[in-house]
């Protein structure tokens, strides 16, 4: 059964004249007739009486009208869901981060994304930044965000830069280094630090920093995580050398945390990465696109209120 016959039948039944069907549908009224005189040829049924140039609909006609609901609501349904998938308002993504950004901006860019987006699902996950390569890599995750990652990277993932950060030192406000505008190794040697360990990707670029400058580094904590560190400085147990992103989550306006910015100056790119070989939704591009507004929000939100110089 032609669907397109179908349809102009049901606007026949709807309009109650070929007249107001043509308008329905926004065809001539010629075109609405033969194509109800095709229909009934098809069906090998006379759906309707003529009467005075008339159409009235017989029994059957009101029959197949009424089981006919179902299959244009499911056509409506499916046009709907085109519409969506097209907009970038239904399906999935997954996407896996390391802590500096999953518990930062990335909760941000996903509220940002589904605030216009009901119908879309997050699969969302936080992991070290070696797990998050590896998802990507392996297609458990659509979408991975790290920082600090080896330039090499690139030849087996798709890296997208998000932003670029430094290092920093956070201490309690008390903290007799709190008012400083830049601290060195030299500086902080003699004080109680906070430290990352040497399996995290940021721990090595610390020590590096210290040994360019010739002075010892010796911390009084070793920690596997940036949170983890913030949150022992914000106890008073000493200073922490951290990413700004991690720094910048604890040390919000009102809180009793200092930022001091550390020097030698470490950079450390952020990076959204793709699967190399595997082209990517037009939802996880708009994700992507999303965190980097937010981002951009964050760090110049940050500097608005004298967090960040």
């Amino acid at each position: 059964m032609n669907l397109r016959l179908l349809e102009i039948f049901r606007a026949v039944m709807q309009s109650h004249t070929t007249l107001g069907a043509a308008r329905v549908l926004q065809i001539s009224q010629p075109a609405v007739s033969t194509a109800i005189r095709q229909l009934e040829a098809q069906l090998g049924l006379a759906l309707f009486d003529r009467r005075a140039n008339r159409l009235v609909a017989r029994d059957e006609a009101k029959i197949l009208y009424e089981q006919s609901d179902s299959i244009f609501l499911m056509l409506h349904t499916l046009s709907q869901t085109a519409e969506e998938l097209k907009e970038n308002r239904y399906g999935h993504v997954r996407v896996v981060a390391t802590p500096q950004l999953g518990h930062t901006v990335l909760p941000i860019a996903i509220q940002d994304l589904l605030a216009q987006r009901p119908n879309v699902k997050v699969f969302f996950d936080v992991r070290r930044s070696y797990t998050v390569v590896e998802k990507v890599e392996s297609g458990a995750a659509d979408l991975g965000l790290a920082i600090a990652l080896e330039p090499e990277l690139s030849s087996s993932v798709q890296m997208i830069p998000i932003a670029s950060i430094g290092m920093v030192c956070v201490m309690r406000d008390t903290h007799p280094l709190s008012q400083a505008s830049v601290l060195r190794p030299a500086q902080l040697a003699e004080h109680a630090l906070i430290g990352l360990e040497m399996g995290s990707r940021l721990g090595p670029l610390v020590r590096g920093a210290f040994k360019s400058e010739q002075t010892p580094y010796r911390v009084n904590v070793e920690v596997r995580y940036s949170e983890t560190a913030c949150l022992l400085a914000k106890a008073g147990a000493g200073i922490a050398i951290v990413d700004t992103f991690s720094a910048l989550a604890h040390a919000q306006p009102g809180s009793d945390l200092k930022i001091i910015p550390f020097q030698p100056d470490i950079r450390l790119d952020t990076w959204a990465i793709l699967a190399k070989h595997r082209t990517a939704s037009r939802l996880t591009m708009a994700l992507v696109d999303s965190i980097q507004q937010c981002t951009r929000q964050f760090l110049d939100q940050a500097v608005s209120r004298h967090l960040l110089t």
